[in-house]
């Protein structure tokens, strides 16, 4: 027969095969977590057709002639390779993100820990009689789509029990039979402690006990104490509820899930607060204080206080004088403040010479700024004032020169007055009767008459001219009058020409000091000057200055200047009537004839000038020494000063071991002493002396304490050992889940393997009370945290994870799950959160809540292998026809 016929045989049974393996994967496309498998071939065995031959000299080596007999399978391997993860966001759905199966059991449910677990370096396995003893058949998968029963048991879609581990806060080395510590006592309070190791060998002892003190708890978990902080001092000044809950929340705080129960009531420890600082004072400088453009800063000391500063005299002129009055308590300065001649060093000098003269320590030590100038405080009038007088009239003819004849022989006289000023007066021939005519256009005045008639009666006469006039100016309304005289004649060429005529004027009006001053008319006060003086006169007044002193006053009785005095300084100030009498009087005296017509008159309101006042002076202060303290039996002097004023003193921290330390309250003035005040000569009189200025030094307080006397020694401020408390686990005995808080630390019972559960309820230790669970999550850990209905996290367990040395040789049960074989290895187990063994957690892949993995076939790739097999096979097929065809020719041979 031919060899190639059952190579094609052979070659159709391993395509047929592997077909069978890609039909496999294909269908299985959709299912979760499936590992998709592959077939691999080998060929068979080769027949020799002659056998190798070595090289000789004359020629070289010949290879081997074999004929190959067909293919045969290798192998069908499982790809183990991660699928993708798909988010389903159902709470029960977790895929592995990495290596690693879920364990999941067959058998009875697991709640006494009966499946031990060893975990020690390179074991990791569960124990073989556990297994044994169990009953129950452990399997593996990588499908996370997990329910719950009416147990709230941890299931497998067709089942199976999720197994994992119990979960403790406590020492998972002790057995978890949830007991509780010892009660002890201190300080007046019982302490009961819930079930639990946690505090086991822990003290309850009093820390900061002073008046006032928050109540609060600090744990040390380093020396294993609980410290109560309080208000010791006060009768009531803290409940046990308060202590308690103090307590659980420093508990919480530090990582303790532990509960404290506290009953009983606080003592009361006497003297731990004195009464505050009194009496001392430190030597303060009063307040700066302004005046005159001028910042004064005084020295030490209280001398001076309630003085004020004042600028009275302020006048062009004004010496530099300073006037301290002790029964006003004013100081005076008065100076040139309108010219700015007032220097700060002169000023300074002048104030410190009068301090001194009387009698006071205290001096200006800066005087910063420059002097005002005070505006509107002098002003000076103009020469326009004039007395009135009458226009001259010039001849002239029509071209304007100047002529001897008299105009129609008429003389003309002007009375006082501007009002003609650049008038003509002309004549004019006619034959209608006589009238006078003006043109303030022109400005001209014509007289129009029969200045040439021969009838005597005709001719206008002087009277006549005269009479109309007068009345022409009464109707052109001017008031400069013209009176006519003389005998007519027939001359009329020439005409008159008006000037130099004024009225009677004052001069400009003065603006001083908000004021506003009239003066009469003329030139008597032509050039005057009005100007402040004293700023603050009670009375007003006026001084006037002659325009020439060494004139007697009936030769020249005009006035240069006006110096006022008044108030100037406060609202509302000196009036305008009162300054108006003010200065006509003192003209008056000087000769200046003051009548009820010829006057200064004043209108307006004083301004108010700033600056012209300081505040007083205050805040300056003596060095003083407070009073002494007592606080039990220590004693506490001060060095002078009053920084301390208002500060109490107290105990603080009296914890046996705490050292010696200070703290200064400068919001509510306490000053807190920390210690050992409860062992005996801990605390010494030095230690608490250096401690208190040391502090006042680091807070920048200019005053030191001596302390006297002996330290107080308090006791029965520290309670026994707590003592017998054993841990709680999650999932207890009895099937039961305890509540074991998951925001603390947490570590597994996981020596042994429980089957896992999300109940609808968790227990609290120590209590009746069971809390209904409301949602849950699993971490990347495994862990299941519960969140109870008063808000608190419980912590339900920790899924279990293993891994095998060769996954790929694990065994597939159907249903996706997977069982060990003796190519696969035994399981590793993932050791638990906190393990007391070897940690090889970190190998093992990421737990994902609310994802599925998915099967890891490639149909792509699958389709292609389908098409190369199909091929192969065809082939095969082909070999054994095409054998058929040669065995049918070697019959034909015959004939």
């Amino acid at each position: 027969m031919l060899r190639s016929m059952y190579s094609g045989i052979s070659g159709m049974k391993v395509n047929q095969v592997k077909l069978d393996v890609i039909g496999n994967n294909i269908s299985n496309v959709g299912t979760t977590s499936f590992k998709s498998s592959r077939a691999r071939f080998s060929d068979m065995l080769s027949q020799n057709v002659s056998d190798a031959m070595a090289p000789g000299n004359n020629k070289g080596g010949v290879n081997a002639s074999q004929v190959g007999l067909g293919v045969q399978l290798a192998s069908i391997d499982s790809v183990m390779t991660q699928g993708m993860m798909q988010p389903t966001g159902r709470s029960l759905d977790v895929a592995i993100d990495g290596s690693g199966f879920f364990m999941v059991s067959k058998g009875p449910a697991i709640n006494d820990g009966v499946l031990e677990v060893n975990h020690r370096a390179g074991a990791h396995g569960l124990t073989s009689q556990s297994l044994a003893n169990g009953n129950t058949e452990i399997m593996y998968s990588r499908d996370g789509s997990f329910i719950l029963d009416e147990g709230g048991n941890l299931l497998t879609g067709d089942g199976f029990r999720v197994m994992g581990y119990s979960l403790t806060n406590d020492d998972s080395s002790m057995e978890a039979t949830a007991k509780k510590p010892n009660d002890v006592s201190t300080a007046g309070l019982d302490f009961k402690f819930g079930p639990g190791s946690q505090l086991n060998g822990y003290k309850v002892v009093l820390g900061a006990v002073g008046p006032g003190t928050v109540t609060t708890s600090d744990v040390d978990k380093t020396q294993k104490l609980i410290v109560v902080n309080g208000d010791f001092s006060t009768v009531n000044g803290l409940t046990t509820a308060q202590v308690e809950s103090a307590i659980n929340k420093g508990l919480s705080s530090a990582g303790i899930s532990q509960q404290v129960f506290v009953s009983g009531k606080p003592i009361n420890i006497a003297d731990l607060s004195s009464e505050g600082v009194k009496g001392g004072a430190d030597a303060t400088s009063p307040n700066a204080v302004t005046i005159g453009g001028f910042t004064l800063q005084l020295s030490e000391g209280s001398g001076l206080n309630g003085y004020t500063f004042q600028i009275g005299e302020v006048g062009k002129g004004t010496d530099l004088k300073v006037n301290l009055d002790p029964d006003t308590k004013k100081i005076k300065i008065d100076g040139d403040f309108v010219g700015g001649n007032v220097s700060a060093k002169n000023l300074q000098e002048k104030i410190n010479a009068e301090i001194k003269g009387k009698g006071y320590k205290q001096q200006v030590l800066n005087i910063g700024g420059s002097a005002m100038n005070l505006a509107n405080i002098t002003g000076k009038t103009d020469i326009s004032g004039t007395i009135a007088a009458p226009p001259t009239g010039a001849l002239v003819d029509k071209d304007g020169k100047v002529v001897i004849e008299p105009l129609a022989g008429l003389n003309f006289t002007f009375g006082n007055g501007k009002d003609l000023n650049g008038y003509t007066i002309s004549a004019q021939q006619v034959d209608g009767p006589t009238e006078v005519l003006i043109n303030k256009e022109g400005p001209s005045i014509i007289i129009k008459g029969n200045f040439s008639s021969v009838d005597s009666t005709k001719v206008p006469t002087s009277a006549d001219i005269d009479a109309k006039m007068k009345t022409a100016l009464k109707n052109a309304s001017i008031k400069t009058t013209i009176t006519v005289s003389g005998a007519v004649v027939n001359n009329i060429s020439s005409k008159i020409k008006i000037a130099g005529g004024t009225d009677n004027k004052a001069p400009k009006e003065i603006n001083v000091g908000g004021f506003k001053f009239e003066l009469p008319e003329g030139t008597e006060f032509n050039g005057i000057e009005i100007e402040i003086g004293d700023t603050r006169a009670s009375v007003p007044g006026a001084e006037v200055t002659l325009q020439d002193p060494t004139k007697p006053i009936a030769a020249d009785n005009r006035p240069a200047k006006i110096v006022l005095s008044g108030d100037f300084a406060s609202y509302p100030g000196t009036s305008a009537v009162e300054i108006e009498n003010a200065i006509n009087a003192a003209l008056k005296t000087k000769g200046v004839a003051i009548t009820a017509d010829y006057k200064i008159k004043v209108g307006g309101t004083a301004k108010i000038y700033s600056g012209l006042t300081a505040d007083a002076i205050e805040g300056g202060g003596e060095l003083m020494t407070a009073t002494a303290l007592e606080l039990g039996s220590m004693q506490f002097a001060f060095t002078p000063g009053g920084s301390l004023n208002g500060y109490k003193i107290q105990i603080g921290k009296i914890t046996a071991g705490t050292k010696s330390d200070t703290e200064i309250d400068e919001k509510n003035k306490t000053i807190t002493i920390n210690g050992d005040f409860t062992t005996a000569g801990a605390m010494t009189i030095d230690a608490a002396q250096n401690s208190i200025n040391k502090a006042l030094q680091n807070k920048g307080i200019n005053q030191s304490i001596m302390v006297t006397g002996k330290t107080m020694e308090i006791g029965g401020t520290e309670s026994g050992l707590t003592l017998g408390g054993t841990p709680i686990q999650s999932l207890g005995t009895d099937g039961l889940l305890n509540f074991v808080d998951g925001t603390k630390t947490l570590k597994a019972y996981d020596g042994q393997l429980k089957t896992m559960k999300i109940p609808d309820k968790v227990r609290i230790p120590g209590t009746d009370l069971e809390l209904r669970v409301k949602t849950y999550t699993i971490d990347s850990t495994g862990i299941i945290n519960g969140v109870l209905e008063d808000g608190r996290v419980a912590a339900l367990g920790q899924i279990g994870m293993a891994n095998f040395k060769n996954p790929e040789g694990l065994a597939k049960l159907g249903g996706n799950l997977y069982s060990s074989s003796v190519n696969s290895g035994d399981a590793i187990i993932k050791s638990g959160i906190g393990t007391l063994g070897d940690d090889n957690s970190k190998g093992y892949g990421a737990n994902l809540q609310g994802m599925l993995e998915m099967s890891n076939v490639d149909l792509a790739e699958q389709f292609t292998d389908m098409i190369i097999s199909t091929r192969a096979f065809q082939a095969a097929g082909k070999m054994i026809t095409t054998g058929d065809e040669i065995l049918q020719d070697i019959i034909n041979l015959k004939r």
